[in-house]
Formats: C-alpha cells, sequence, structure tokens
C-alpha cells in the first residue's frame, strides 16, 4: 500500500485497518503534518501533496500543485492565519541572557506596552515572519500577527517560508524517490507583485512604502502594463470592461455582505463586527481580506464612472 518511511518513528501512508474497507485513511507520525511546531500551511502543502502522489502516483501533479502554492505565497495571496506561529512561552526569567526566542521578543515588545501584557507561562505565543530591510536579523522579522493585518506596509516573507519551513519538509518525504523540490522553486518565474489600486494616503499617515504614494501600472482587467486607468485594448470595448468590472464589484460587496452576516450571527449584534479579536476565526481573517478589497472595488467603481 502507499506509504513512505523517512526515519524511526516518522512515516506517513494510507491505512487500512479493516478487511472490508475500501477508502484508506491518511495517517502520519513525527511529521509536520501532525506536530505543532510549524504553521498551518506547512501541514496542508505536505499533506496534500501526498495524497496526491499516493493516489495518482503521478509526481507531475504534484509538482503542478505545489508551484501552483508557491506562487500564491510570493504573490501575497494567502491568508495569515496558515503562516502563524505559536511558540510556547516560558516565562522571562526561564530564558538565557541574549536569548533570541520569537515568544521571548514578542513578550519583550508587549511589555514595553503595558506591563499587564505579559503572556502566561505556558501559553502559546502567535507570530508571523515578515519582510525587512535586506540584512536584518530574523528575530527583527518577528510580528504579531495583528500588526500585519493593521499595518499595510507589512508583508508575509514568502521566501522564508518557502525555503526554509515548507520545501525542506517536503524534501524529508519526496528526497526518498529521488524528487528536489529547490529545483521546483528556482525553476518558477519570479511573479512581479501587482500594487492594489487603494485610496490615497490620509495625511495622518506618516510611515509608508513608496509604492502606495503611485497608482497601480497594471491595467484591471487584463494585467497589461499601461498608463491610464485601462489600457487602449480595454477602452477599445467598454461594453467588455464594464460587464468584467461591474461582476468583480458584485463579487466582492457580495462576499463581504455574507461574511458580515456570518459574524453577525456569532457576536450577536453588528456593532460588534469590527470589534472582534478572536484571531482563531477563520471568518475573522477573510473578513479583513475583503475589508481591504472594498478599496479595490471603489476604485473600479471610479474607473466604471468614466467608462461609462
Amino acid at each position: 500500500m502507499p506509504c513512505i518511511l523517512q526515519t524511526k518513528k516518522r512515516y506517513m501512508g494510507y491505512m487500512y485497518e479493516t478487511l472490508d474497507q475500501k477508502e484508506p485513511v491518511f495517517d502520519a507520525k513525527g511529521i509536520e503534518t501532525v506536530r505543532r511546531d510549524s504553521c498551518a500551511a506547512v501541514a496542508k502543502i505536505l499533506e496534500r501533496s501526498l495524497k496526491i502522489l499516493f493516489e495518482t502516483k503521478d509526481l507531475t501533479l504534484v509538482k503542478r500543485y505545489v508551484e501552483r502554492q508557491f506562487t500564491k505565497i510570493m504573490e501575497d495571496r494567502v491568508s495569515v492565519q496558515d503562516f502563524t506561529f505559536a511558540k510556547e512561552y516560558r516565562g522571562m526569567s526561564n530564558y538565557r541572557p541574549g536569548a533570541c526566542v520569537p515568544a521571548l521578543a514578542i513578550a519583550r515588545r508587549l511589555l514595553s506596552y503595558d506591563k499587564r501584557a505579559e503572556p502566561r507561562p505556558g501559553e502559546r505565543v502567535p507570530y508571523v515572519v515578515v519582510y525587512g530591510t535586506p540584512g536584518l536579523p530574523l528575530i527583527q522579522l518577528v510580528k504579531r500577527p495583528c500588526e500585519v493585518m493593521q499595518d499595510s506596509n507589512l508583508r508575509l516573507n514568502g521566501s522564508y517560508y518557502i525555503t526554509k519551513q515548507i520545501i525542506p519538509s517536503l524534501n524529508r518525504a519526496f528526497s526518498l524517490i529521488g524528487v528536489d523540490i529547490f529545483d521546483w522553486y528556482n525553476e518558477l518565474p519570479r511573479p512581479q507583485r501587482k500594487i492594489k489600486l487603494l485610496e490615497p494616503l490620509s495625511r495622518k499617515k506618516k510611515k509608508g512604502t513608496i509604492s502606495q504614494y503611485f497608482s497601480s501600472t497594471h491595467c484591471p482587467i487584463c494585467g497589461e502594463l499601461t498608463r491610464g486607468n485601462l489600457c487602449n485594448d480595454c477602452k477599445s470595448d467598454p461594453q467588455c470592461a464594464v460587464t468584467i468590472l461591474s461582476s468583480r464589484v458584485m463579487r466582492i460587496e457580495r462576499k463581504f455582505a455574507h461574511l458580515s452576516e456570518l459574524c453577525c450571527h456569532c457576536t450577536g449584534s453588528r456593532d460588534q463586527i469590527n470589534k472582534c479579536i478572536s484571531q482563531d476565526c477563520p471568518i475573522f481573517h477573510k473578513l479583513y481580506h475583503v475589508k481591504s478589497d472594498l478599496a479595490t472595488a471603489s476604485s473600479y467603481r471610479g474607473i466604471l464612472d468614466e467608462v461609462t
């Protein structure tokens, strides 16, 4: 039956428990799918890759899936929840002097804001890794998930997650059959991150990245480079442009209304939707992404007014 044996106490495969069982059950021991020292994205990508291999025995399909996930991460089309680590905090006095531990760094940062905000010993402290100035040590790239969601200048460090977390876990399984995931990653073209259509910066904001002071140079319909709101080809067919942009605006607003309704049922009041701080709730993260898309939808409406 399909299985991979890495080392002692590290294996995964399809499990059959009875003679009448027709559908197997995926079982894993000692790898990232059942461990808590990594993020959810590593476990999901590893488990799905193994299931594709066991069910199809086709490495081409595995490669296609892995490359698709790498592209989503590099284009920042992922949820913060799937890339959040949660490590145990042992208490301020239980670390050696000068220790560079993410949970300790987060605790010190919380103490600088509020003396009562220190996590309790044994509590798991969530954190993510973001991009920073080249040369900065990793400990200075550690941020709380709420900081990433509140500051649009912070972005998940896709290179770190791919090269230091996802690829090593995949290589430990797939290297046994002669596959190097690093080669798949190096073959991928590096996607150009498109600047979102956002509203102008408010005067109250003092910090910002240079991309926030420029409008997007990509056509929102076909993605081609243009100096205006739409490229010449899309301008020549205004009926098609209006249809595409209107459908995108309706899809964003419909999704926002649906998620808001779910959040309203959970909190009990529409006034409490924006006050919810449950970072373990998947609706909380989905609603955050849709709220950022609403600014793009308002920009689409401005383009629609010009076209019509």
